[in-house]
Parts: C-alpha cells; structure tokens; sequence
C-alpha cells in the first residue's frame, strides 16, 4: 500500500514539473534573449520538488545568483542591469531564502547589490526583514533594513524601529543604541525610546552604560512630561504655549522638569520641546 502511494505521488510531482517547464518556456518568450537567468519556479514548487534537499537547492539558487552578478561585472559593454534582470535576481534570492530561510548569504547579498545598484529598496527590505523574523539571533539584518529605511526611504520612524530590533539582539555596539534612540526621539516617538533604553538598561551588565542608560531615560522622561503638557495645553487653548512660563501660570505644569545633563528646556517656534543640552550624544562622547 505504502510503495503505491508514494508511485502515485511521484506520477503526480513528474506530471506538475513537465507543466512547470511547459509554463516556463511561455513566459520566458516575451523577454528579450539577454534578459538574465530565465524563469524561476515558484516557492511552492520548489518546495515540493526538493523533497529532503531544500537546503541543496537553496545553495545552488543562491550560487546561480552570485555567478550572475559576478558575470555582469565583466561585460566591459553593459554596465547596467535591465529592469528584467534585476526582477529575476530579486526572484531568484526570494527562492532561496523561502527554501532555507536561515540561510544568511542570499539576503546579504541582496543588500549589497539590490539596494546601491538595483534601487530595489522595498524589495530588498522584504527579503530582510524575512531573515529578521527566522534569524531572531541576527542583528545585522534588522540593522540594514534600519538602515535601508533611514538611507533610502527617509523612513525614520521605521528605521528606529528595526535599528530597536536589532540593539536588543547579541553583539550590537552601543553607537546602535544610541543610534536607535536618536531617531526614534527626532520622530517624536519619546515613550518608545524610553521603553527601549530601560529594556536595553536592564540587559546592561557594563556599569558605565547602565548609569548612562538611566540618566538618559532621565532625561527623556523630563521631556515627555514637557511634550504631554503642551498637547495638553493645545486641547485647553486651542493654541500653542509660546512658553513653558505660560504653561506654569496656567496651571498645566507646577514647574519645568531638571534636566539630569544641566541644559535648559524651551519651546521652539514650531510647539516642540528642545533642549540646551545634547543628552543624545553616543556614551563617551561628552
């Protein structure tokens, strides 16, 4: 019984894969002969084709892709990539990863050359963000998709979210963290940064970063106060405060927080708090 069903199964997968290559062979007819690597079966297929071998064929997707690449760099006549070769590559990285999602160099290599040369910025992120969701040790992965958004997409609140992701994970610098809480403060996003800072502050054994860690939760703290107040005082006045004073005199705030790095807070012309003191500088700068 179990010899016939496993012939049947491969009567099955033998019939798909002749209509798969049937298939590939049409929708390989519209493009042009200099196109790149042809037709990529889909994730699904591959899947089932590779039976126990997923790993294989990943590793062999993976070279096909790194051969490509490394074979335009010597065409001296064709410096650039055709919008179709760039959507295979991308594909074929995709298949790849989908095999062996663990598998780190496709996505690195995808990073390299995707998002310089190919302008390929959200598919790239795609694939990033994959390896960032399997490769939960990683911190590289969320660092460049971090980077890709900041760079690329001018995505800064994005960006501070993947750039958390990956201080969190082992092996990241503390420039990274600083980093992380650089944009999320330039975004407005004052409670995320301190909620990141306190996790990271209780993973910190090194005790000058832990004490650098609580002064500047500190100092954000302060800060969130001042931001609340203001929104408060827009929903009471229908306006914006043209000082923290007139916020006192209100009655809104009973006095301005201390800044814990000696500066002095104010409101800019645009409703948003600033202060005198740089208390995002990276540790050890000051």
């Amino acid at each position: 019984m179990q010899g016939r069903t496993t012939a049947f199964l491969l009567a099955v997968l033998f019939i798909l894969h002749v209509f798969m290559l049937g298939k590939a062979s049409i929708e390989k007819r519209p493009l042009p002969s200099d196109s790149g690597g042809g037709f990529v079966f889909p994730s699904p297929v591959l899947k089932i084709t590779s039976f126990e071998f997923k790993g294989i064929v990943s590793d062999l997707l993976f070279i096909k892709a790194l051969i490509f690449m490394g074979s335009t760099y010597e065409r001296k006549e064709e410096t650039l990539m055709k919008p179709e070769k760039w959507q295979w590559f991308a594909r074929v990285l995709a298949a790849s990863t989908d095999l062996d999602p663990y598998f780190v160099d496709p996505y690195l290599l995808a990073n390299a050359h995707m998002t310089w040369e190919g302008g390929m910025i959200r598919e790239t992120n795609t694939l990033l963000e994959k390896g960032t969701q399997y490769r939960d040790w990683d911190w590289m992965l969320p660092f460049f998709a971090g980077f890709n958004n900041f760079f690329f997409l001018h995505d800064n609140a994005k960006a501070a979210e993947l750039l958390m992701t990956a201080s969190q994970r082992p092996g990241p610098s503390e420039q990274l963290v600083s980093l992380a809480v650089k944009l999320a403060y330039k975004e407005k996003m004052t409670e995320n940064a301190i909620l990141f800072l306190e996790a990271i502050e209780k993973k910190t054994d090194d005790e000058r970063l832990k004490k650098e860690y609580e002064t500047r939760v500190r100092a954000l703290q302060a800060r969130l106060l001042l931001e609340r107040s203001v929104s408060a005082y827009k929903d009471k006045f229908k306006r914006s405060p043209d000082s923290l004073q007139r916020m006192i005199e209100k009655g809104i705030i009973k006095e301005i927080p201390r800044d814990p790095y000696g500066g002095k807070f104010s409101i800019a012309p645009d409703g948003q708090i600033i202060c005198s003191s740089d208390y995002l500088l990276m540790p050890g700068q000051r």
